[in-house]
């Protein structure tokens, strides 16, 4: 036990008794550099300063820049300013951009259809505010109404009946309003209207053509294709009335039967306008016995009011023939249109 008391530590309890700043006094004190160590000094070997090196935290050791830990080498060339022997050189002129690299055409087509919908969405909001503004604006409101291709409507008596409309916005009124207003007029088969900006209502009549005549009394009554009364003279004689050639249906074929008048006006229904205008008068005894007189003076056998189509065929090609077989005779049967007879 008392030769261990003159042993020498061990190095570490030496760290641990002698502070960093009494080693190195040590070590200054043993003498000019060559010279060995005395007696009586302590040797501390080089090699254990560094472990107590190592144990210096990160900040310690870098606040020494010479303690800065070296660069790692790469082996990547270091890009520098070129040098007169390299044989490419940088225009100083040259803006540094980068490469455009191609879109993506799924990402063009993507785009443009989103502008495409923008475009068609806002054009649409658009002509619907400008519908909206003209449909209720007050500075659209029909002023005037001009009716046109009134024969047997008098202009008094469709002013009369379209007088509603005055005040209403024009883009407001079309043919379906027009047509509920003349609906009780039977002569109106139909109408084109027509809005003219900024005040003005134009409605262009389609007449039932008148096909048939009644004499009543000191009355003139013109009736359309439908056994209905189209237009009424005061005077037989009216010249308005003349601006119509229109067979003329005797009073008492008229007033004797509802059906055989009704028989009557069909069949002169069924015929084109040019044969009407060569019949003088229509007249029957029964539904099946209808007969058509010309201006000439020749009869028609027209029968009944069936297969009228095929029949009004073959009487408007008899009335254009020259033929003696039908201009020199009395009476020309087609109640059999495939087979006229003559007499």
């Amino acid at each position: 036990m008392d030769g261990d008391a003159g042993a020498e530590p061990p190095q570490d309890d030496v760290f641990q008794e002698a502070p960093a700043q009494e080693t190195a006094s040590r070590v200054a004190e043993s003498g000019p550099a060559g010279a060995g160590p005395t007696e009586g000094d302590v040797v501390v070997p080089l090699e254990t300063e560094m472990p107590r090196r190592s144990r210096r935290t990160a900040e310690e050791v870098f606040e020494d820049p010479g303690d800065a830990p070296p660069q790692r080498s790469s082996s990547r060339p270091v890009a520098g300013p070129p040098s007169e022997s390299q044989d490419w050189h940088l225009d100083e002129d040259d803006d540094a951009e980068p490469l455009p690299f191609p879109e993506p055409e799924v990402v063009s087509t993507r785009r443009r259809r989103r502008r495409r919908l923008g475009w068609t969405i806002g054009l649409v909001g658009v002509l619907v505010a400008v519908v909206g503004v003209l449909y209720f604006s007050p500075l659209l409101t029909i002023h005037h109404i001009q009716v046109e291709r009134n024969d047997l409507l008098t202009e008094s008596r469709a002013q009369e009946l379209l007088q509603p409309l005055y005040g209403r916005p024009l883009p407001q009124v079309g043919n379906a309003q027009v047509q509920e207003l003349l609906a009780e007029e039977p002569v109106v088969d139909d109408v084109v209207v027509q809005g003219e900006l900024p005040d003005t209502l134009t409605v262009e009549i389609i007449e039932h053509p008148p096909v048939a005549e009644v004499l009543d009394g000191d009355e003139l009554q013109f009736y359309n294709e439908h056994g209905e009364v189209i237009r009424t003279f005061a005077d037989p004689e009216d010249p308005e009335a003349d601006d119509h050639a229109t067979p003329r249906i005797s009073e008492e074929a008229a007033l004797r039967d509802d059906a055989v008048f009704s028989t009557i006006v069909a069949v002169l229904g069924e015929l084109p306008a040019s044969a009407r205008e060569a019949m003088d008068s229509a007249t029957a005894d029964s539904i099946d016995s209808v007969r058509l007189i010309l201006d000439d003076g020749r009869t028609v056998v027209w029968g009944g009011a069936e297969r009228g189509a095929e029949k009004a065929v073959v009487l408007e090609a008899i009335l254009a023939s020259e033929a003696e077989d039908f201009t020199e005779v009395d009476t020309i049967d087609i109640s059999t249109p495939d087979t006229p007879v003559t007499r």
